[in-house]
């Protein structure tokens, strides 16, 4: 199976697609055929991306790049730090590309990531300077705008701060490139929310438009969800008669869409009008059967568990069963003191999130003040700007007179400039074809140095005086072919002829060279070889090498980068 993962050439089908759909095609390609596969297979064909990012030129779908690892790393191993490295990745190369879409995009992908593990705080943050960056840029150049809002939505809603979740509905709904399956979602989001809040009127409306847009799309499931949440808005004011063809349609409708969370709901509404109907041993039957599902997931549907409880301490009670109304009175207890620490931890981030919005609010007013001043400023800029063309105006007829006076002058001191300019260019070559003479006569007398080293080698293994005596010549003949003080400051004054700011800028920019560090770097940028090197130097090959490398750590050169390439550009 790996084999043909990695035979398989599918990212080559994002080169006959349209530039917009390309990033979001890759993730959606990686998401089908690599998400879950060995990490070395998979990471291997997401770096193929790059090469075809490259070769179509598309900085988009580089990004996508970083969004396909960052997503491998959630999956597989839950929250870590490789994924909030690879979202800002992408966020600091949109940032540097100029990419302000995308720069938005990966900011609030990584608040998704943050809010998938429960880190609400940064995801709040995350998902506001997202949201300005979408502001800014224009909401019809964000592909699925409407859906971010939605999701921003939906991470306020399940937080409680049910206005903040409205007013992102309310915009997103105003949004052209809304998809209909969301809008029916949205308006459906609305409607919970007003009857949350006990408007039960707004969320009749709501979920009735709900309703009506479902039948108009032919969704089933929606037809289904939306007839229940009418449902629940009567059974909630007690108008049980007109509840309960709604909530029964709701449970047959999730019953066959597999919706068994929502189906088990409905029944519990069902058994509590069996209850208020005197039919107890319907309703606990229902209530039994409700229970079974609510079990698979207790943390999710805690708050229709103690309905359900309190429902069935109710009805044991009537049923004049004290003991068992006692058990589930307490277990009600129970799951109700659950609720409610689950509540004051909620009520902890709304607070911390409100901050975050009043900060946000706040920064967003400074930002428009600020703006209004600069308006001012640029207004009074102009006003003065255009009394000095006024005057200048005036000034120039007056100065005309100078002009013509001055354009002899300024034609003598231009040829001077061009004579001066060709002496110059002069120097500069002479100096160049004295610097490569220089650097030839170096090498010259580095093949000398060799046959010397050769000669000295061979001499210093001999027990004759005589040998040695001419061993110590040839030392010092050696030491006068090195590159010397004397002859490094010949070397340094035809060097700066040739490159006059050379020395300058690597002070500047690396203010801890040493001089020994400014002869190689010099004899980098003439581009000679390590053994070249290494005789000027009057060093070895392999010291050079270490040179170079000591002085690749002193300068912060990455791993990648080339002591010749750095030279090359200064």
């Amino acid at each position: 199976m790996q084999a043909l993962y990695a035979d398989a050439q599918v990212f080559d089908t994002l080169k006959s697609i349209p530039t917009k759909n390309r990033a979001s095609q890759a993730l959606a390609i990686y998401k089908a055929n690599y998400r879950h596969i060995d990490s070395a297979i998979a990471f291997k064909k997401i770096d193929e991306l790059t090469k075809i990012a490259a070769e179509l030129n598309d900085k988009a779908l580089a990004l996508a790049v970083f969004d396909c690892k960052a997503d491998y790393y959630s999956v597989n191993y839950g929250f870590n730090p490789h994924s909030l490295y690879y979202y800002q990745k992408a966020i600091d190369q949109a940032i540097a590309e100029s990419l302000t879409v995308e720069t938005g995009i990966y900011i609030f992908k990584k608040g998704q990531y943050y809010n998938t593990f429960e880190m609400y705080v940064p995801a709040c943050q995350l998902y506001l300077k997202a949201y300005d960056i979408f502001k800014s840029a224009g909401p019809e150049n964000i592909p699925g705008y409407a859906t971010n809002l939605n999701r921003i939505a939906d991470f306020y809603y399940a937080l409680g701060d049910l206005e903040s979740s409205r007013r992102f509905l309310l915009e997103a709904l105003g949004s052209p490139d809304i998809q209909a399956r969301d809008q029916i979602n949205m308006i459906n989001t609305v409607g919970l929310i007003y009857r949350s809040t006990g408007k039960y009127d707004n969320a009749l409306h709501y979920f009735n438009t709900a309703l009506q847009l479902a039948k108009k799309n032919k969704d089933s499931v929606w037809v289904a969800i939306a007839t229940g949440n009418i449902g629940s808005v009567y059974f909630m004011q007690k108008k049980y008669d007109i509840a309960l063809p709604y909530i029964k349609t709701d449970y047959e409708q999730s019953v066959k869409f597999g919706e068994k969370g929502n189906g088990a709901i409905a029944l519990v509404r069902i058994a509590t009008i069996n209850a208020d109907r005197k039919d107890y041993t319907i309703a606990l039957e229902q209530i039994d059967t409700a229970e079974k599902i609510f079990n698979i997931h207790p943390k999710s549907t805690l708050k229709y568990r103690i309905d359900m409880y309190a429902l069935k301490a109710d009805i044991f009670e009537k049923m004049d069963k004290p003991a068992e109304a006692l058990r589930y009175r307490k277990i009600y207890d129970a799951a109700s003191d659950s609720l409610a620490r689950i509540n004051d931890v909620l009520s902890v981030e709304r607070t911390k999130l409100k901050w975050e919005n009043d900060k946000q609010q706040l920064k967003v007013q400074q930002l428009s003040a600020r703006a209004r001043t600069e308006r001012i400023k640029r207004n009074a800029l102009a006003g003065v700007l255009f009394l000095l063309i006024v005057i200048s105006f005036l000034i120039y007829n007056r100065q005309k007179l100078v002009i013509r006076r001055d354009k002899a002058v300024l034609e003598k001191q231009e040829v001077a400039l061009q004579l001066e300019t060709s002496r110059a260019d002069a120097e500069r070559n002479n100096a160049k074809l004295a610097l490569i003479d220089f650097t030839d006569q170096l090498r010259v007398k580095n093949d000398i140095i060799e046959n010397f080293k050769a000669e000295l080698d061979m001499m210093q293994r001999q027990t004759d005086p005589l040998y040695m005596y001419r061993a110590n010549q040839l030392a010092d003949m050696m030491n006068a072919h090195i590159m010397t003080d004397k002859s490094w400051h010949e070397f340094k004054t035809l060097f700066e002829k040739v490159h006059p700011s050379f020395f300058k800028i690597l002070t500047v920019r690396f203010p801890d060279l040493t001089e020994t560090d400014m002869r190689l770097l010099s004899l980098v940028k003439l581009k000679l070889n390590n053994r070249e090197m290494a005789g000027m130097l009057g060093i070895t090959i392999e010291g050079v090498k270490k040179s170079k490398q000591r002085l690749r750590k002193k300068i912060g050169l990455s791993e990648e980068g080339s002591l010749e390439t750095l030279m090359a550009e200064i």
